[in-house]
């Protein structure tokens, strides 16, 4: 059913669908003793990643001024449940991003994510994949290093390369680049790391498998531990198939300082880039206080995996009130 035609049986097919799988995804996890927990979708905190879009809603309930957030994740609110105490635990939940909406971006989407006491990351990338599969079916999975991928793909290498040598991919005057804009597009190395996993590295991985990509470099990896044995990388992995990306997950960073240090760095690089700074939550840095114990976290976009498991290229197909319609 590539093509789902835009009627009512149609919608009440990807609804039925929908249905079935949470319902099997809350099995999953209760069968694992994974509690299910809720997070505020508008918050005094949000996310700081200076890639991401954040939704301001003026709070009438605070002085005049004041502003919650509508969430992008529930991360920050299961880490606070995390150090008070809490077990393993999942949402699924809304999360909303600011950004372009089209074929695999809408601005309201429905997020799993789950943290797990103790566990490694491959342990938690193994069990990412397990659950993706519930939703989009059973494939085989690929596992790659980021950094034999990015040179095998790229001929470069992410830390060696500079960020010159980097803009001199052809893949940037294909898109039709003037040089002259590069240093405004692109004003970090990370910013062009980016652009070149999702523009010519992600396009190598076969579509029909899970390629789980794991240690990315440390500056591209917000939340993470560092590796111990090579503290470039961190303990970072993300997961695709259908051609684009489905999961993220972490080993994750227990230091408080270290969460403040880096959030202060992304929001200089959100006013450096004319984003909103977003102020730093102190209730997220008083709960932390207290211990966040290891863990690892995922985020999936389970409507990305609903496209999948439909045979469909278009979010909105899996959706009965996407962005423009709701």
């Amino acid at each position: 059913m590539t093509d789902i035609p835009n009627s009512t049986a149609a919608r009440m097919q990807a609804a039925r669908f929908r249905a079935d799988k949470l319902a099997a995804l809350r099995a999953y996890f209760a069968a694992q003793n994974v509690l299910e927990v809720e997070a505020p979708l508008l918050s005094r905190g949000a996310s700081h990643d200076a890639h991401i879009g954040v939704f301001p809603v003026p709070d009438p309930t605070r002085p005049e001024g004041a502003m919650r957030y509508l969430q992008t994740s529930p991360e920050p609110h299961l880490k606070r449940l995390l150090a008070q105490g809490f077990p393993d635990i999942y949402s699924i939940c809304k999360a909303f991003r600011l950004e372009e909406n089209g074929a695999r971006h809408n601005s309201e989407f429905t997020m799993i994510e789950w943290y797990r006491l103790g566990f490694k990351l491959r342990r938690m990338l193994e069990e990412t994949v397990e659950v993706c599969a519930l939703v989009s079916g059973p494939r085989e999975m690929v596992s790659l290093l980021y950094v034999e991928t990015f040179v095998a793909v790229t001929g470069l290498h992410p830390r060696k390369a500079t960020r010159e040598q980097f803009l001199e991919h052809p893949v940037f005057t294909a898109r039709g680049f003037a040089a002259e804009d590069l240093s405004i597009l692109f004003p970090e190395k990370t910013d062009v790391l980016n652009f070149l996993m999702s523009e010519v590295v992600e396009p190598s991985f076969d579509p029909a498998k899970f390629t789980v990509v794991h240690h990315f470099p440390i500056d591209l990896a917000a939340q993470a531990e560092p590796d111990q044995e090579e503290p470039f990388l961190a303990q970072r992995f993300e997961v695709y198939a259908g051609g684009m990306e489905l999961a993220n997950g972490y080993k994750e960073l227990i230091d408080t300082r270290e969460y403040r240090t880096r959030f202060t760095a992304e929001n200089a690089k959100r006013l450096a880039t004319g984003k909103l700074e977003i102020p730093l939550h102190e209730e997220f840095f008083k709960d932390l206080g207290s211990g966040l114990p290891a863990c690892a976290g995922v985020a999936v976009g389970f409507d990305r995996l609903v496209m999948l498991g439909l045979g469909t290229t278009d979010i909105r197909e899996t959706l009965l009130f996407p962005w423009d319609a709701a």
